[in-house]
């Protein structure tokens, strides 16, 4: 099959669908529609939730369920810093930004979108927050009024369904929505397969939770980390504390997140078995990935004390030294310096593997390996690993100040980041020596 440029995609996709279903839409229309999607799509700070993302989910299904995955992430008010502005003459006049959040407007009541807000279980001024599902039920709005004469409205409420369904993590949500499209009038096999629809969509929206290989999971999931933490937007720029707080929301996002939040089922969509394993699956990267993000939370906590205790925070590349895809042959990096300790016995292999050789791709903003995170880890050992983490968490909480901290950690494994980064920063060499010293020999 010859590859195409995502807005080829997007387009055709939309128009073969549409198509399928008999929608007599001129194609200069269809155009339009797909341009729209793609320009939202293009968004700067869109690193998961973008052209890819959306061409993956909209690979399979029936025509319904393409349309809906071509719309769902077209709106992403917190990353995008508001509407997208192909899309804002669809929304205006149907929701309106305030303090609180969104607030739906009289106008979203109008013949071509009042069908989303009985999706939704939404009502005139109703406000929506982000973290409420304000992006699907905005991209549903856009959906309806773009196709509101493409589209019958038995077929317009299943789109909605579909995207009401990628609202992603809640508690068993398809009874509710099932109900909701039973009050639109929708009844008999149609309702059934409504809901199956937008199940097996939502489904598909978070498939790489289980994904067989977790370097996979964790892929997808480092994508994430820009979208949340603006400053990492910048990979030249953001410091040693901008990248520790991202990880630390993800760790408590992640450590929270119980499996049976990700996937969903209704009667036999999926079968029992497939349901089953992809809650295992899940569960096992889910707890992989915590252990994952607290060795790279201790790294970073040891490469942040050390800095706080040698003048204060900077730039992360100042003290890691340039990133390996911006480096030449002859620049220094950090883990260039590291002596040779001795392994600990503890070792969780599959986490080790992991901070040594690395998730399955770089990012935008990080390296695929851990050298630090490695490095540490193979020295003190698993169990000290997580012990040392939660030490950081007091410290950053300001239940104890940083010397406190880096005296309470194994001295070696510490001295040895102090005394590495003294060779990639000169203006702090003597401090960070000096620093190493004090270390080795119990004085923090």
């Amino acid at each position: 099959m010859d590859q195409r440029s995502p807005v080829h995609e997007i387009v055709n996709g939309l128009w073969r669908s549409l198509h399928m279903l008999g929608s007599t839409a001129a194609t200069h229309d269809v155009e339009a529609w797909g341009f729209s999607i793609h320009a939202a799509l293009s968004a700067s700070g869109r690193e998961f939730h973008n052209h890819e993302h959306v061409m993956d989910i909209a690979s399979e299904g029936d025509p319904l369920e393409v349309i809906a995955a071509l719309y769902h992430d077209a709106v992403y008010i917190q990353v995008d810093l508001g509407p997208p502005p192909s899309m804002r003459a669809e929304l205006e006049g149907l929701i309106v930004s305030e303090p609180a959040g969104w607030r739906v407007l009289p106008g979203a009541a109008g013949l071509a979108t009042q069908d989303v807000l009985g999706v939704f279980g939404r009502q005139v001024g109703d406000v929506v927050m982000p973290t409420g599902g304000l992006n699907e039920f905005a991209s549903a709005l856009v959906a309806s009024v773009q196709l509101a004469s493409a589209l019958t409205r038995e077929q317009r409420i299943a789109v909605s369904a579909c995207i009401e369904q990628t609202i992603p993590f809640r508690v068993d949500p398809v009874p509710e929505l099932r109900a909701r499209i039973a009050k639109l009038g929708i009844e008999g096999k149609e309702l059934e397969d409504t809901v199956c629809r937008a199940v097996r969509l939502g489904n598909r929206d978070v498939e790489n939770f289980s994904d067989n290989e977790p370097a996979r999971f964790l892929d997808n999931t480092w994508k994430l980390l820009p979208e949340s933490n603006p400053a990492l937007h910048s990979p030249l720029v953001y410091t040693v504390r901008d990248y520790r707080i991202a990880l630390q929301n993800m760790e408590a996002f992640l450590a929270w997140l119980p499996a049976d939040r990700v996937f969903h089922t209704w009667g036999n969509e999926p079968a029992p078995q497939i349901h089953a394993r992809r809650v295992a699956r899940t569960t096992g990267n889910l707890e992989l990935a915590v252990r994952y993000l607290r060795a790279k939370l201790y790294s970073i906590a040891l490469v942040e004390a050390v800095a706080a205790a040698t003048g204060g925070d900077v730039p992360l590349d100042y003290f890691m030294g340039p990133k390996p895809m911006q480096a030449t042959s002859k620049a220094k990096r950090i883990e260039h310096f590291f002596p040779q300790l001795p392994v600990a016995p503890d070792l969780d292999k599959p986490l080790h593997r992991l901070l040594e050789e690395g998730r399955a791709s770089e990012s935008s903003f990080d390296t695929g390996p851990s050298p630090v995170g490695a490095f540490l880890h193979a020295c003190v050992g698993d169990a000290a690993v997580m012990k040392g983490v939660d030490s950081a968490r007091k410290w950053w909480a300001g239940g104890t100040d940083v010397n406190t901290f880096l005296s309470s950690q194994p001295a070696k494994p510490a001295a040895a980041i102090a005394r590495a980064a003294g060779n990639i920063i000169e203006t702090r060499r003597d401090r960070l020596f000096s620093l190493a010293e004090r270390l080795e020999r119990g004085l923090g």
